[in-house]
């Protein structure tokens, strides 16, 4: 992720004037973080074409096998791994909160969309037990319509109540 994921919001601040030292510390955290949630949203299409996004050591120690990918097995051993991985992704994303309320303006707004827009896609992932193989999570109009009305009520609800923070 630090030569993917992290450079493209690190351009983004630049590009912004916002690039302090701690702005980059939590853009790079929303950025590895979106792009883990990705991995896990993707993990039968990404199989499919011959990859496997998860740690071999965390498949080792859950128990799940490339067969067990491969078929789309989703038993317990399957859900306790998905768990941590969206525990993980989310505490990294609730780290890099912070930055949704330090930037002002639109891409202010632009980012806190951005962070509810993954932790939306966690929820999701977790409703489905993890069956991103027959059940894959993406946002619908309706999920944009509900975090951009109610952006600053979610954002609370999401980010702020988690890191203590308040948005803008």
């Amino acid at each position: 992720c630090r030569r993917s994921a992290n450079p493209v919001g690190r351009l983004l601040l630049q590009l912004y004037g916002e690039a302090t030292p701690q702005n980059i510390i939590y853009a790079d955290a929303i950025c590895t973080s979106l792009q883990l949630i990705n991995f896990w949203q993707d993990v039968e299409k990404d199989y499919a074409i011959g990859r496997i996004y998860l740690p071999l050591d965390d498949l080792a120690q859950y128990g799940v096998s490339e067969e067990q990918i491969a078929q789309g097995i989703t038993d317990d051993a399957w859900r306790r791994l998905m768990q941590f991985q969206a525990d993980r992704a989310r505490a990294m994303m609730l780290s890099g909160a912070p930055l949704g309320s330090i930037l002002t303006g639109r891409i202010g707004l632009e980012m806190r969309m951005v962070i509810a827009g993954g932790l939306r896609i966690l929820s999701k992932l977790e409703s489905v037990q993890f069956d991103m193989f027959r059940h894959r999570p993406v946002l619908r109009p309706f999920d944009w319509v509900i975090m951009l009305v109610c952006r600053g009520a979610i954002y609370r609800a999401l980010v702020c109540s988690n890191t203590g923070k308040r948005a803008r």
